[in-house]
């Protein structure tokens, strides 16, 4: 990667019309060395001057238009950058794109730049860049970012819409609660305004059942095939739990609590079980559990393909504890009821 110093390509710094005292240099820095002919003619740097640097290979062309100040890869940011200027200010980044720039874990897509027009602009589509065009545009905007970009909300639910599964549909909706980067009542709130939008219906169950406290898309399916299919008594979730030993004051989080019958029911994903503190913080949690009476059961991938499995050994523990209630059979072939007596 080689940087361009702008003081020498046409005379002295020359200072940009949009702010007071940013030079040209400055206008790069912020774009991530991303810069388009128009800004560079703005500040005085003609077409010769471009063409000489991209022919000694001190800048390169991204799109027609539009160069980095550098040789070399493009960092992710900086293709960000280069493709909204393709599309000039009325452009918003959307989608994945947009979840990325949010800083959402996991949110990564495509390798393409997603962006969002109005529905009245003409959406020429780009090598490297989606385009998108929205009704309501200018009221999906949030007000204070550069580029101009999406609400986070709108990024989750536009990008869920667009898959064509629910369970990634799911996990995009349920991660986004769970790292706190909004709630679920802002996104119902959001999909209140989206009426347009795909699998609206859909991604509203998902949410409500955010709403409910689940956090991930195996603690959606034990809620929907296991507990709810088969009848069984409404598990409160992710109940705050604090123990107290000689190094402090420990608090955890239980996924599934039966308060009234003292059972603990955890769904063990890849998230947050995969390294040694987490085994030993999971460890500690259940022995004390098990410590002041409750029991814990433990369940994993097999809820996707054994809900009726998973369900005949919740509700043989709740019978154990004092639930006086019968596991429903899901379908003809669900064994649950039959084995958890």
């Amino acid at each position: 990667m080689r940087n361009v110093a702008w003081a020498s390509a046409a005379g002295p710094p020359i200072e940009a019309a949009e702010g007071p005292s940013r030079s040209f240099g400055e206008l790069c820095a912020r774009q991530q060395g991303a810069f388009s002919r128009s800004q560079a003619i703005a500040h005085g740097i003609t077409d010769k001057v471009l063409a000489r640097r991209s022919r000694v290979r001190q800048i390169q062309q991204i799109h027609r238009g539009v160069y980095a100040e550098f040789t070399g890869p493009l960092p992710w940011a900086t293709r960000v950058w280069a493709a909204w200027l393709v599309y000039g200010p009325d452009a918003a980044l959307t989608g994945a794109t947009a979840l990325q720039w949010y800083g959402v874990d996991g949110a990564a897509g495509d390798d393409r730049i997603h962006l969002a027009l109005p529905h009245s602009h003409r959406a020429i589509q780009r090598p490297g860049i989606l385009v998108t065009r929205h009704r309501g545009y200018e009221t999906q905007l949030h007000g204070a970012r550069t580029p101009p970009i999406v609400r986070l909300e709108v990024a989750a639910l536009v990008r869920a819409s667009a898959d064509p599964s629910t369970s990634r549909q799911a996990a995009l909706l349920l991660d986004v609660c769970r790292q706190r980067a909004t709630t679920p009542e802002r996104l119902l709130a959001e999909l209140d305004l989206l009426t347009r939008l795909p699998a609206r219906q859909v991604l509203r169950r998902i949410v409500l059942d955010a709403a409910d406290g689940v956090q991930s898309f195996l603690e959606r399916i034990y809620l929907r095939d296991v507990e709810r299919a088969h009848a069984l008594p409404p598990g409160r979730r992710q109940v705050r739990a604090a123990s107290k030993d000689g190094s402090g004051v420990h608090v955890s989080y239980r996924d599934v609590e039966y308060v009234r019958y003292g059972l603990l029911v955890e769904i063990d994903g890849q998230a947050g079980h995969s390294d040694s503190a987490s085994r030993w913080r999971d460890m500690h949690r259940d022995n004390i559990s098990a410590i002041s009476g409750k029991l814990t059961l433990r369940l994993g991938y097999q809820l996707v393909t054994e809900p009726c499995v998973a369900a005949a050994q919740v509700a043989s523990a709740l019978h154990r504890s004092g639930w006086s209630g019968t596991a429903r059979a899901c379908s003809p072939g669900c064994t649950a009821a039959s084995i958890a007596v």
